[in-house]
């Protein structure tokens, strides 16, 4: 409020306007108490008493409009000088040519009078406009160290912080939020903007999605007059991007709140600044941690393990992981995927030792390039088709129902019905012998089939005649798998042998 602004030239009053300025000089020669501040504080002596009985003294000259030109041009007190001028309007009963300054964009037309600042002369002028009222007090307020508030209809002083709660209504009701709570959005989210007063001991809260591109505490210092206008608040965001289950919040200091305050930085800005640092903090703090959406777990891994989605094998591996790795995981959903793709670009190679063994993942290629919950599962099959491999000759010299048997058999031990559909989905059975083959599996693996296949009344006959051949070979191991195996290319009437 230290702004003069800019003289703009005398110019003539429209009717309209004689009218206004006459019936505000009227008001304040009636009733000077208008222009003093309501008392907040505890000072032992008004700073404004010399000011006010210097104004009260001026009774006898109300009817002189000369007297009070002059008294306008002398003395060392604005307020008194400015008022002086002002009344003396009133006392002559006609309106001079107007002056006007440019405030933040706008013409706005005063009466010159006396010898006085342009800027006590329209902040006494326009004493019931709340912004522009606090230029009369400006320096003097700063001078004597004061805090003052200008409230929509009415201003306030205080020799300390003390800010009243309609004061900070007020402001925040000129914000462009409209909570049902007044001052606190009430919503659960990644964090939240605090701004609190210490002397009011009430806090303006606003969520990180309800927050937008205005500077709250912008508009809460706009009208107010100290010599730090930010002595009495504490701005934070509280967020869960820590270790601990408890809430947190950062207090916004230095450059950056003063930043903040002058609109620079705005509430989405201070917020989203905020949540990306403590966030890369806390995924890079080297502890235990864990969160699911809102939810934090602090570092109980069996909470958190219980509340993901994904098959238990899936769990297995990420909690041997996580058990051996300190690491801090931020979740926006329960999904496994996400969980694992989370760590895939640093960690795709331990995870999948775990889920196999290096004779597996040596054989996979680029991981980087591999869907995590794919390589996963690929590794596992791998893994398991290596026991089975161990448990299993090796069958030399099979023809082509003897390596398509071999190859649907080894599945189906390795990865069950899931495995076993997939490698028959990823054949291509093109005579009504394999057609019968892959029949007697999925009738041996109970598998459902959901009309993916479509089987003629002959080739499911012959499914239902191999499927005993079917059982014995998948339930067979070492010398017992080739005579297995030899006993179904019989049945089948391929004619091959071993």
């Amino acid at each position: 409020m230290g702004k003069k602004g800019r003289f703009r030239g005398a110019r003539h009053a429209p009717k309209r306007l004689e009218g206004e300025f006459m019936a505000m000089a009227k008001a304040l020669s009636e009733d000077p108490g208008l222009l003093r501040p309501k008392c907040a504080g505890s000072c032992r002596r008004c700073h404004f008493d010399g000011t006010f009985d210097d104004i009260a003294r001026l009774e006898k000259f109300k009817g002189s409009a000369e007297a009070l030109n002059k008294i306008a041009q002398k003395g060392n007190d604005d307020i008194v000088k400015a008022y002086a001028g002002t009344i003396s309007v009133y006392a002559s009963g006609t309106i001079p040519c107007l002056t006007a300054a440019k405030l933040a964009g706008e013409d706005v037309p005063f009466i010159l009078r006396g010898r006085v600042g342009n800027d006590k002369l329209i902040g006494l002028q326009y004493y019931d406009d709340p912004q522009k009222r606090l230029l009369l007090y400006n320096n003097f307020a700063k001078k004597k160290k004061l805090h003052m508030y200008s409230l929509n209809d009415s201003l306030v002083c205080s020799d300390r912080p003390n800010m009243p709660r309609d004061y900070m209504l007020d402001l925040f009701y000129e914000t462009p939020y409209d909570f049902d709570d007044e001052i606190d959005c009430k919503h659960a989210a990644d964090g939240a903007l605090i701004i609190k007063s210490r002397s009011l001991n009430d806090r303006i809260r606003i969520c990180s999605e309800c927050a937008t591109d205005v500077s709250t505490l912008q508009y809460l210092i706009s009208r107010m007059i100290a010599i730090d206008p930010l002595d009495d608040f504490d701005v934070s965001v509280e967020h869960k991007y820590h270790t601990s289950k408890d809430g947190e919040a950062d207090k916004i200091i230095g450059d950056i709140l003063k930043q903040y305050a002058i609109g620079k930085i705005t509430d989405r800005g201070i917020v989203e600044l905020t949540l990306k640092g403590k966030r890369r903090d806390l995924t890079s703090s080297g502890v235990s941690a864990y969160m699911i959406g809102q939810k934090h777990y602090g570092s109980d891994l069996d909470a958190f393990m219980k509340d993901l989605k994904g098959t238990d094998k899936e769990k297995e591996i990420l909690r041997e992981y996580l058990t051996k790795n300190k690491k801090a995981m931020i979740l926006k959903t329960e999904r496994m995927s996400e969980a694992l793709t989370s760590l895939w670009a640093t960690s795709a190679k331990e995870l999948l030792m775990i889920a196999s063994s290096a004779e597996v993942v040596n054989k996979m290629g680029d991981l980087s390039k591999l869907p995590p919950m794919q390589a996963i599962e690929d590794a596992v099959a791998g893994q398991m088709a290596l026991a089975v491999a161990a448990k299993l000759p090796e069958l030399k010299g099979l023809g082509p129902i003897g390596k398509l048997a071999d190859r649907f058999a080894r599945s189906m031990k390795a990865g069950g019905t899931q495995l076993l559909k997939k490698e028959i989905s990823a054949v291509s059975l093109k005579d009504s012998r394999s057609k019968s083959l892959a029949r007697a599996f999925i009738l041996s693996s109970n598998m459902a089939d959901e009309g993916t296949w479509r089987w003629s009344g002959e080739e499911e006959g012959l499914a239902q005649f191999l499927r005993q051949f079917v059982d014995r070979l998948i339930a067979a191991e070492g010398k017992e798998y080739v005579a297995a195996m030899e006993n179904l290319l019989t049945a089948s009437g391929s004619g091959e042998r071993l």
